[in-house]
């Protein structure tokens, strides 16, 4: 049968999967010039490697490949292959050479010749040490001044800035070993520089990254024309390898409860157009909670912009978040927002301030206090009594550097992008991880006080971004081509779960309508390639649906046996306990639920066969009878296709 790519994951083919490699007990996948899932045994030494090259203001400059020549054998391999990364004035050739060795030994090298004077940021390794073998677990660095030992910390670290100066955990070193399990260490050693450590959950990244050249030297770096950048990172493993577990059935078990449902919102769309009335009716028929309102006080169309989003709250049952973008010279303008506040009358249920600023910063922090009690002092009034919060409109990172402890801040807010440093299926799937992890860290700081996570994206919003020229079916830098596939279902279903279990009080997710919506609009996408058809419902809008049918539950925590496989979000209200399964793979899969009760449950999937139906014929699709499974000993066991999510429910 013929398989529509477009509908798992928006594009018109899927990503090359990976060549498996073999050295010795060790196996790595060889994806483009990456490793990885670097593996022993069953247990993951290192999630990934590669080699970034990033200019001054932090862009990534993608690199060509040519000659490539892989030789695999049983227990060994040797990758040969030339790279150029091309863009501006940055001009850097490289020639990789990985080798793997029947003794476990991995052995990537770099080296290169940069062509010209350009000023970067980054040239070098990157590391990523999965969560799962690296949260509490011991490790010891080798620096110039001798060894570190200590422990990788539960609470996210920040990244410090020392004067303008980012700093890592620790001092830089030649080597890292983690032990990753009892007994067995994952050791990665690099010549020709230093490695330095950083928190990576602080961008929703799922793992600690060793990265060269230390940032804490300063940067950016200036080169030379025929400078050499040679570098060779190795990675390996020390102690005994355990009996390596047999291939099962991925298990997800239902937990105790946690808490209530966070408000969901979503935002206006970025076309700036109001909604119409079938595009209205779509969207209340999800129950936003709110609808996220931009208004950026430096530019006259604010209040114009926050007009046309209480006529579409009115139209769609939804209140107002107020993203208020301002600076200590903004109270004239805040008065008018008062005064348009006032005329709407569309009930405001947060505000979210934010710095005036533009674009994207690396070096971004937190609202300032005192911009807060301008917007309080001038917005309160109208509002009526309702969270100020304070944060940022990036990521995490910026506000866990310098933390709102003052008690101006009503609430704590800050946005998720799952492609900050890589935007590949599998890194945005690696990454729903992190954001359970930022909202956890928040909570410790908020101090009670309600955590807003507004909004989530796919795309990032404002970069960093690949530099160069875009490619002939690249889309605008923050449209997403997975906003339409079954692939951004499972995701957003993933990223409920986590947000939702992580205690959470409000998320807002992508926009109402358009390419970077929850339905497309009657009149279509603007651009071919983004391949959606007229008012079409995205696949991800019954995610929303499914979880607004179960308002005022209580959600139950899972845990996943492969939580990169497959993921679950349960809520139980008063019919009893209900879940959406997300298959985050590729491929055709089968998972078992555990902790169901009853003699059978009600299953209806959202998968490559429905669609169709599901994003032209919404109400028909959802009207769909479920089809009756089991329950075995408390055991329900379902088979999924690529990116589907099935939706459980109690029978009768």
């Amino acid at each position: 049968m013929h398989v529509d790519p477009r509908v798992l994951t928006g594009r018109s083919a899927p990503e090359p999967q990976p060549r498996i490699l073999h050295a010795g007990p060790v196996s790595a996948e060889l994806d483009g010039a990456d490793l990885r899932g670097i593996r022993v045994a069953g247990i993951e030494l290192v999630q990934r490697v590669y080699v970034a090259v990033r200019d001054a203001p932090w862009n990534t400059i993608p690199a060509t490949f040519t000659s490539w020549a892989i030789n695999r054998g049983e227990d060994s391999f040797r990758v040969e292959f030339e790279a150029r990364h091309a863009h501006e004035s940055i001009d850097f050739e490289w020639h990789g050479r990985i080798e793997g060795t029947p003794d476990g030994t991995i052995r990537y090298e770099l080296d290169g010749v940069c062509h010209g004077v350009f000023a970067y940021s980054k040239i070098g390794f990157n590391v990523h040490h999965a969560l799962v073998g690296a949260i509490g677990r011991p490790y010891r660095a080798r620096t110039e001044a001798g060894e570190l030992r200590g422990t990788l910390p539960d609470e996210i670290d920040p990244q410090r800035i020392v004067g303008t100066t980012l700093s890592g955990m620790f001092d830089p070193y030649r080597e890292l070993a983690i032990e990753v399990r009892d007994g067995l260490e994952a050791v990665v050693s690099l010549e020709g520089d230093l490695l330095e450590l950083q928190d990576h959950r602080n961008w929703t990244d799922g793992n600690f990254k060793s990265y060269a050249t230390p940032l804490a030297l300063g940067f950016p770096f200036d080169s030379t024309d025929g400078l050499r950048i040679r570098q060779v990172l190795t990675i390996s493993y020390r102690g005994a390898l355990p009996e390596e577990a047999p291939a099962t059935v991925p298990v997800i078990a239902v937990g105790e409860a946690i808490g209530p449902l966070p408000a969901v919102g979503f935002g206006q769309p970025s076309h700036g157009q109001p909604l119409t009335a079938r595009e209205a009716a779509l969207v209340a028929a999800v129950r936003p909670a709110h609808l996220r309102v931009d208004l950026v006080l430096s530019d006259p169309a604010a209040l114009g912009a926050l007009e046309r989003a209480a006529k579409d709250a009115r139209a769609t049952g939804a209140g107002l978040e107020l993203a208020v973008h301002a600076n200590d010279a903004s109270g004239p303008a805040l008065d008018a927002i008062a005064d348009g506040i006032r005329t709407v009358g569309v009930p405001v249920v947060r505000v979210l301030v934010y710095h005036l600023r533009a674009g994207f910063s690396a070096l971004g922090g937190l609202t300032p206090v005192a911009v807060v009690a301008l917007v309080r002092e001038h917005l309160e009034a109208a509002t009526g009594p309702v969270p100020f919060a304070g944060g940022t409109n990036q990521s995490f990172g910026d506000i866990n550097r310098d933390r709102p402890t003052d008690p101006v801040f009503m609430g704590v807010c800050f946005s998720i992008s799952p492609t900050v440093h890589a935007a590949d299926d599998r890194s945005i799937v690696e990454n729903l991880v992190g954001q359970s992890e930022v909202v956890r860290m928040a909570r410790t700081f908020a101090a009670g006080r309600p955590v807003s996570v507004s909004p989530v994206t796919i795309a990032t919003r404002f970069g960093p971004y690949p530099a160069g020229p875009p490619a002939p079916d690249d889309l605008p830098a923050a449209v997403d081509v997975r906003q339409l596939s079954l692939l951004g279902a499972a995701w957003t279903a993933g990223s409920l779960k986590h947000l939702a279990e992580s205690g959470a009080a409000s998320v807002t997710y992508y926009e109402t309508s358009g390419w970077r919506g929850i339905v497309e609009r009657e009149s279509g996408s603007p651009d071919s390639r983004f391949p959606s058809a007229r008012g079409a419902t995205f696949p991800l809008y019954h995610v929303f649906a499914d979880v607004a049918a179960w308002a005022g539950g209580t959600v139950r925590g899972t845990m996943s046996s492969r939580p990169l496989s497959v993921e679950a979000l349960a809520v139980e209200d008063a019919r009893g306990l209900h879940l959406l399964v997300a298959n985050l793979e590729p491929a055709d899969g089968e998972v078992d639920l555990l902790g169901i009760t009853g003699d059978s449950v009600l299953v209806r999937t959202l998968d490559y066969d429905h669609a169709g139906d599901a994003m032209t014929s919404p109400a028909a699709f959802r009207a769909r009878p479920g089809d009756a499974i089991a329950v075995l000993d408390g055991r329900v066991r379902l088979r999924l296709g690529p990116h589907a999510v099935a939706r459980v429910d109690p029978a009768g």
